[in-house]
């Protein structure tokens, strides 16, 4: 067993609040890890406030470094509710990019795609209009202000990232009168 799966692995039996950096898009994420594979990792996160702030699926190639423990992240783990945890983040599959979307979509209705390879700032916020092995089109949210929806295709593969259930896209769905 590689050091990688054996200390992902106790971090998620021992549910330990982790701060995953992906150091190339210039991010870091508190949360706690739901779920991994070798391709993917699912983490319930935890914003700067720690208010809970939905999940991101990241591309485990994209992770440079995940810190654990110390006096910053223990402070932090005191104040976390843990009621606002979801328990239902289980049901997601990783098992691919294609049943990460469709597992988000039916348990978020909604999706937020991360294309920061493209530009660091770039997501796409909707609902999956179709989908095939190497293409998503989505029915784009616009902006809080906007409110403008359009349409959207782009490849599986420049998604670098999956958000759903966060302040953001929750108040979003409110917005739109869509189920949350």
């Amino acid at each position: 067993m590689s050091i990688s799966i054996k200390y992902l692995d106790k971090l998620k039996t021992e549910e330990t609040l982790v701060d995953v950096y992906t150091d190339l898009y210039d991010d870091n994420f508190y949360g706690f890890i739901i779920n991994f594979n070798d391709d993917f990792l699912l983490l319930e996160h935890f914003n700067e406030d720690l208010t809970y702030n939905g999940i991101i699926i990241f591309r485990r190639e994209d992770i440079t470094r995940i810190k654990w423990g110390g006096n910053d992240l223990s402070s932090c783990l005191k104040l976390i509710d843990n009621s606002a945890r979801i328990k239902s983040v289980n049901d997601i599959r990783i098992d691919s990019i294609e049943s990460i979307l469709d597992s988000i979509s039916i348990m978020y209705k909604h999706v937020t795609l991360q294309i920061q390879n493209i530009d660091r700032g770039m997501c796409i916020i909707g609902e999956i209009e179709d989908m095939d092995d190497e293409n998503i089109v989505i029915n784009q949210f616009g902006t809080q202000s906007t409110l403008d929806r359009s349409f959207m295709m782009i490849a599986l593969e420049e998604i670098t990232r999956v958000d759903a259930g966060g302040i953001y896209e929750t108040n979003l769905l409110k917005i739109y009168n869509k189920a949350v």
